[in-house]
Formats: structure tokens, sequence, C-alpha cells
């Protein structure tokens, strides 16, 4: 299949059931669901300013305890221990599976995600402990998403598929690349009408990657509770084992509606908003992921600038990791 695959997401949904007993296979978006669904009330009273990057609403939740609903407080617990959880098994993974590994992946490189792939290829046929210690750092979390609106349904394999297959980039497309040729746009005549404008680099539509329609609050870059599956899905993403050695761009858009330098600043914010929710608290490193916003300089629907599918987040594989 084309390992290119863009869907609008209307509805992110993990597969797992959601009982405590198969809990490991239990990924973030399912999680971050549960916890906008439990929560979102109380976040609309009482957190209402506060950002899921860097953990503030749930410290914002926290902070008002007495006034959060019973089934908010058990989503948050359950979402602190799957946190901990996760990154305790994920810390662990190598050492447990240490044998299994020399074993079934001896004489591969540890460097690029080598290695992770392979055992990872080779896990049910490892120990008990290390297959247990594998699905407890979530790397067996079954990602499914669906898109009511496209009629697009991307299994697992689908969809870490669409992400895979790039080994390099190319040394033009990186953020600080791409915040140039946004500028310079801005003060392009030839540019200055929305309708049918260029894009700004038809290289970036040709890499693998997801594109994601995530919502925020009005002229902000506060993610609403309805998105939050969203953001867990890019992170179950990033942590799966055939992802681990590359490095991605994440790419906020906006539509033509309204000025377009402040539509540039807007989708560089958001962009950054999402970046900072995968460092924490999902702990996706720094490292991999840089955050670049288009404003309406690189449209999906150039005949038709309003649309609302030109506010979109891409995320795109951009090669391997130094």
């Amino acid at each position: 299949m084309n390992r290119r695959i863009t869907f609008a997401v209307a509805a992110l949904l993990l597969s797992a059931a959601a009982g405590p007993s198969n809990a490991q296979g239990i990924g973030y978006a399912q999680a971050l669901d549960r916890l906008a669904v439990s929560c979102g009330k109380d976040i609309d009273r009482l957190c209402k300013k506060a950002t899921l990057g860097g953990g503030r609403v749930t410290q914002c939740l926290d902070q008002n305890q007495g006034a959060v609903s019973a089934n908010c407080k058990a989503s948050l617990a359950d979402m602190a221990a799957l946190l901990i959880n996760r990154a305790q098994a994920r810390a662990a993974v190598m050492g447990v599976c240490s044998s299994d590994i020399r074993r079934f992946c001896d004489g591969v490189a540890p460097g690029d995600g080598n290695l992770m792939e392979c055992f990872y290829k080779a896990r049910r046929n490892m120990s008990a402990a290390c297959q247990k210690t594998v699905a407890d750092a979530g790397y067996d979390a079954t990602i499914k998403a669906t898109a009511a609106t496209t009629q697009v349904a991307l299994g697992s394999a689908d969809l870490i598929d669409s992400l895979q297959a790039v080994e390099q980039a190319g040394p033009d497309l990186t953020a600080a690349r791409l915040r140039q040729l946004a500028a310079q746009s801005l003060n392009d005549p030839s540019r200055a009408s929305p309708m049918n404008r260029a894009p700004l680099t038809d290289q970036l539509e040709k890499l693998a990657q997801l594109t994601i329609a995530i919502q925020f609050d009005f002229n902000s870059a506060r993610i609403r509770p309805s998105s939050f599956r969203e953001v867990g899905l890019m992170a179950d993403s990033l942590y799966h084992p055939y992802l681990q050695g590359y490095r991605f761009l994440i790419v906020g858009h906006t539509d033509a509606v309204g000025n377009r330098a402040s539509n540039l600043k807007l989708s560089q914010q958001r962009a950054d908003a999402i970046r900072e929710a995968l460092i924490k608290p999902f702990g996706i490193s720094p490292s991999r992921i840089e955050a670049v916003g288009l404003g309406e300089e690189q449209l999906l629907r150039p005949a038709n600038p309003q649309a609302a599918e030109n506010r979109r987040v891409q995320l795109i594989n951009v090669g391997r990791g130094n």
C-alpha cells in the first residue's frame, strides 16, 4: 500500500477493551479519551485556561480535587498510573529482555532504532517476562484510527506503515527552513491572494505522514478536551518500536480566514502546544520532534482557502535520527 496516508480525524479510538485485566493494551489515545469524557465538564469549569502540555490540565484538576467529580478523579488516577507504569516498563525493557535480545537479535546494532525493531518482531518467541514488559511499556497497544467524515479507517499496521520508510528527508526540510519560507511568503506580492496559492514546498506533502484535525479554542493554542485523544494517538504512534529511530515535524496549518501574519503566529503556537504535550506528560524525546506553523501558506484546499479542511496538523517523518 502507499506509505503516505493522509486522513482527517473526526474520531480516533483504540480498539483495546477497557477492563483492568487488559489495561496493557490501552494506549494513551484511549486513556486521554476517557479523561476528556470523564473530566470535560470539570476542565471547562475549573481549568478553562490550562493547557495539556506540561501536564497543566491534570495539575489544575489535582489542585481542585474538592470540586472535581468522582468519575474525573478515577480517570486522573488511571492516567497517572498509566504514565508511571509505561515509563518504568520502558526503562526496564532492555534489562528484562537482554538475554532474549542476544538470542534473537545478535549482531543488530542498537542505533537508529534497529535493535528495537528487531526484538519487537521477535517478541512472540521471547520469554514471558520480556513479553509482559513489552506490553507494560505500551509497545503492544493496539492502535486503530477511524475517520467518519472521510470514510478512512486505518488499523495499527496501516497507521505505522504510513509513517515509515523515510531514510532522510533532505537538508532543506527543517523547521527553521520552513519558518523562513513562510516569513518570505508574507512579503511576496505574487502570493497576496490565498486563492490557488502555490505550496511553499512540494516536498512536504510527499513524505510519510499523518494529517490530523485537532480542535483548539478560538484564536488560542489551547487544545480542546475533545481532541485530547488525537494527541494521544500521536504519542502512541511515536512510541511504536518501528518508529523509534525516526525524527518528526509537527506542522500546524490554518485556513485563510483573518490576518495572514496572525494566522502564521497562531499556527506556530498550536504546533508548539502539541509538541509540548508529547514531551510532557508523554515523555517523547524533544530531540525527535520539531514544531513549525505555516499558517495559511500551505493550504490543503487552495481552491477553497476558507475550507475547514485547511485547519490541520501534520506529523511528518523527516528521517533517521543522528
